[in-house]
């Protein structure tokens, strides 16, 4: 016979759901926005076309290929950091027990990541939203606009924030079934198996 689950175990499958979604929508966006690091191959390949075979150097393809990269660059983050693609030592780490490893997460992650992320996130909206106002350009002859590069840079941080927030989450969910398997553990016979009801 099932057990009916308490509360504390439905509340964790209802993180674990809106994890999940977080974590989804990310790796969609995650790999529609790899597709811009075609764009600055592209765009490199067509200035060295240019400038090589027909000695025409272009006065864009260099600001352009800046721009595409940074939109590149902030816009994966979100994805990257899912993904746990980042730098990490974890010699020592990895030798504390599990139960310490989700609570160091929990500590470097609630005090480092997100209060920098959503500090940052608004202001990045703000920069955003002063740049497309005054139409402001950028200081070159080719005069682009700046507030593409803005807007990708609050929807980087943005996403960035939100996966923050899924990644702590985890780890309070990891946390919980991790102590949840130990409380059953010591709870099993000796035999390592229920009793029979």
């Amino acid at each position: 016979m099932k057990k009916k689950k308490g509360v504390i175990a439905q509340i964790n499958d209802a993180v674990k759901f809106v994890c999940r979604t977080i974590d989804e929508v990310n790796d969609g966006l995650g790999k529609i926005f790899s597709v811009l690091v075609l764009g600055v191959l592209g765009v490199i390949m067509c200035e060295v076309v240019m400038r090589r075979i027909f000695n025409r150097p272009q006065i864009w393809t260099q600001e352009l290929t800046v721009m595409l990269f940074a939109c590149y660059t902030i816009l994966i983050c979100a994805y990257g950091f899912q993904k746990k693609a980042f730098v990490a030592v974890d010699v020592v780490f990895a030798k504390f027990p599990k139960s310490l490893q989700y609570i160091i997460h929990l500590i470097t992650y609630g005090v480092f990541l997100v209060p920098f992320v959503f500090w940052i996130t608004p202001r990045c909206w703000d920069y955003f939203m002063r740049a497309y106002q005054t139409n402001e350009m950028r200081y070159s002859v080719w005069q682009v606009p700046t507030w593409p590069v803005k807007l990708c840079f609050f929807m980087g941080f943005a996403l960035l924030a939100v996966q923050a927030v899924s990644e702590m989450l985890k780890q309070v969910t990891g946390l919980v079934d991790h102590l949840y398997e130990k409380k059953a553990a010591k709870a099993l016979p000796a035999g390592g198996e229920e009793a029979a009801e």
